[in-house]
């Protein structure tokens, strides 16, 4: 068998979301087989690897590499591991195919480059986006010279970023400043170094940093002039904007050509033989032309994939794909790799050098965070770090409660966390030794982690369910006096506009016809509503309504269904009131279920006095933030019909789905009224109810 045909065994390193792109795109080529997976997280790998059929479950690279299985490594660790692990893979002379970033600095991108060279080992870095069918179009037709040399460069990377209006902090991206450019920049950076060659001079200037927790200040734009060896270019880059946009156009001597990444079209503007005035009419024509033929093009694409009448076809998973297919076919060809670690190590240089000019070191002085260790806590807070647990702390804290907080990722926290009566505990809690070390110490434990999602029941139950059955396992062995458990009113059944709600409202009685996310709900309630009566588990349960306030995003899909933020899909006709909660509410009833015992073995609903319909919700916070946001009524039926819809072409691809639920569609609609008598008289809790206040704290805040 000739080179041309070496069929290369793959082992992706690192289980988390980018492994299934990856092994969906590699099952998919020839001359590729996906042959093994690791990760330290054995029921990660076994997921990965149940799913896409990989034969070897390894838990370190340095068994994979002594296991002699596998021809070439893909690395999709996290970034900041990605030069340890890439290098221990290269000394074995094998090929190394890297997500981008390379690396995290200069300094290890050329020691990277240095390994591979000295052990002949072929290094890719995976910078996808050079393959995007939008941009593949614009660079092959500047390639072609039909609109004659390259004179220019202009990119607009506006786009939101889902970490930010999480505030999950403590991402990678955002531990330093220049992380932000290495994680997003590095995308249209990519493509137009890949046109205008590497950049000999550039200058930058920074947009207003945001200070997201003490000391840290956050970059989320930039202007970027480059000087190319073909040309100069111009970036401008943006990051957790609502609207997003994504183009960049190519000036030519005879015409120009865009590329749109969002959209998947490009159109090129080209000279012709009419006159001046009648090429107006036809250059518009001829643009209008392509735009809509591409348009037409991409939706029947769509539409084949969906119904499995085509293979995937998204312009983000043909971008990966293309960039495998074509590492190993410059390996099998032995041609140069498009996306080598050269190129690779060019984009770390010129972020890093963007980031020393254009970020400049904070002036902010702070008291440095503590650090926290040891046992000395009442109260022991899972998931504390997340939107309700934040307020959470706050309050216990303002009474001078002493607080553990347990959470996987403790970087870049807010101010509330260096409060000195504030522990922090880095763990996970779906792992035992985790549980166990944290809950040990306190008399309270408050549950306020979901425990994740899936694809699938069985995975939705054992992240809900699992994880709660967990924590209750370990408060009973550690005697804890009490075991708050932060559900939510999902598990209910919300459908009956004549049957009002209760704290004594049990779980939906028909859950099994529900959606999994809300059938886990009910389960997990269930499950520890009966450990209650059979182990004496001395829990309350607390099922917040409609959270909403400082520190979250104002759409809730318990308005509605957002496709984008501008367009709000109902679930109803939208003028039913609907359970908002104050987030501040909500800290302050968890505190006050933690002071009493009378409340062991109940199940409280948290729901505010003050009852919006989402036409009105929608209404104001259109008015609050000056933007058009629309809300759209919708019949419960239509919905089931367009879901019926949806599970008729998933049936026909053979895929296996459950047939939509019309009680759940019933459900989100949330027509059912809400009587919380029982949790302001049991708990001394008493909500906001001036309208005026709820608005200024749920909606203005957001202005």
């Amino acid at each position: 068998m000739g080179s041309a045909q070496k069929k290369h065994r793959v082992c992706l390193i690192g289980a988390g979301f980018i492994s299934h792109i990856h092994a969906e795109a590699i099952n998919s080529l020839p001359h590729i087989t996906l042959s093994g997976i690791v990760d330290t997280n054995k029921a990660a790998a076994e997921r990965v690897a149940k799913k896409w059929g990989i034969e070897h479950i390894v838990s370190s690279v340095e068994e994979a590499i002594n296991s002699q299985k596998f021809d070439a490594f893909h690395v999709l660790v996290p970034p900041n591991a990605h030069a340890s692990v890439a290098a221990e893979c290269l000394k074995t002379g094998l090929p190394v195919f890297l997500e981008k970033p390379l690396a995290t600095s200069r300094e290890q991108s050329e020691d990277l480059l240095a390994l591979a060279q000295n052990h002949n080992a072929p290094l890719g870095v995976n910078q996808n986006f050079i393959y995007h069918p939008a941009f593949a179009k614009l660079r092959h037709i500047i390639e072609q010279g039909a609109l004659g040399p390259l004179e220019a460069v202009e990119c607009t990377y506006s786009m939101p970023l889902r970490q930010l209006s999480a505030r999950q902090f403590g991402h990678w991206m955002f531990h330093e400043p220049k992380n932000i450019l290495l994680e997003q920049a590095v995308h249209p950076l990519s493509q137009i170094i890949s046109l205008t060659g590497p950049a000999t001079e550039h200058s930058a200037l920074a947009g207003s940093p945001t200070e997201i927790s003490p000391g840290v200040l956050f970059f989320g734009q930039a202007n970027v002039s480059l000087k190319g060896a073909a040309a100069p270019a111009h970036l401008h880059f943006a990051v957790g904007r609502e609207y997003p946009f994504w183009q960049i156009t190519a000036l030519c001597k005879d015409g120009g050509v865009t590329a749109d990444m969002i959209s998947n079209r490009t159109f090129s503007y080209r000279r012709a033989r009419w006159l001046e005035a009648a090429e107006y009419l036809t250059s518009g024509a001829r643009i209008a032309g392509q735009v809509a033929l591409q348009s037409i093009a991409n939706a029947g694409a769509y539409a084949l994939s969906i119904s499995g009448l085509k293979s995937r076809s998204d312009p983000f998973f043909i971008s990966m794909r293309s960039s495998i297919e074509a590492f190993y076919q410059a390996l099998n060809a032995g041609e140069p790799i498009r996306s080598d670690a050269a190129f690779g190590a060019s984009l770390v240089a010129l972020c890093e050098n963007i980031a020393d000019g254009a970020f400049p070191t904070p002036e902010i002085k702070t008291t440095p965070p503590i650090a926290k260790s040891g046992n000395d806590y009442e109260i022991l807070i899972i998931g504390g770090t997340g939107f309700i647990g934040r307020h959470v702390v706050a309050a216990l804290t303002d009474k001078r409660t002493r607080v553990g907080v347990m959470a996987r990722n403790l970087n870049n926290l807010a101010d509330i966390f260096h409060n000195k009566d504030v522990t922090l505990i880095q763990g996970d809690a779906t792992r035992e030794t985790d549980l166990d070390r944290a809950i040990a110490p306190a008399q309270i434990v408050i549950n306020l982690a979901h425990g994740g999602g899936g694809e699938s029941w069985e995975e939705i139950r054992n992240a809900l369910v699992g994880s709660a059955q967990a924590v209750a396992e370990k408060c009973l062995e550690h005697k804890v006096a009490k075991l708050i458990h932060v559900g939510s009113i999902a598990g209910l059944y919300l459908g009956d506009p004549e049957a009002p709600i209760t704290g004594a409202t049990p779980p939906d009685p028909l859950a099994g016809e529900r959606a999994d996310y809300a059938r886990a709900k009910a389960e997990a309630d269930n499950l520890l509503m009966r450990w209650h009566a059979e182990k004496n588990l001395p829990v309350c349960i607390l099922r917040p309504g409609v959270v909403i306030g400082d520190g979250t995003s104002p759409f809730h899909s318990g308005v509605g269904v957002y496709n984008n933020d501008q367009h709000c899909l109902g679930w109803n006709k939208g003028a039913n009131p609907l359970p908002f909660i104050l987030v501040e509410d909500v800290a302050q009833a968890i505190v006050k279920a933690a002071q009493r015992d009378q409340v062991i073995g109940k199940t409280y609903n948290l729901v505010g006095d003050v009852r919006m319909s989402a036409v009105e919700y929608i209404t104001e916070l259109a008015q609050a933030t000056g933007r058009p946001l629309k809300f759209h009524a919708q019949g419960v039926w239509k919905l089931q019909g367009v879901e019926m819809a949806k599970w008729l072409i998933k049936r026909l691809s053979g895929r296996k789905v459950p047939l939509p639920s019309y009680r759940d569609l019933k459900s989100r609609g949330m027509t059912s009224p809400f009587d919380i008598e029982d949790a302001k008289k049991d708990l001394d809790w008493t909500p906001v109810a001036d309208r005026q206040e709820f608005i200024q704290r749920a909606i203005l805040i957001h202005a």
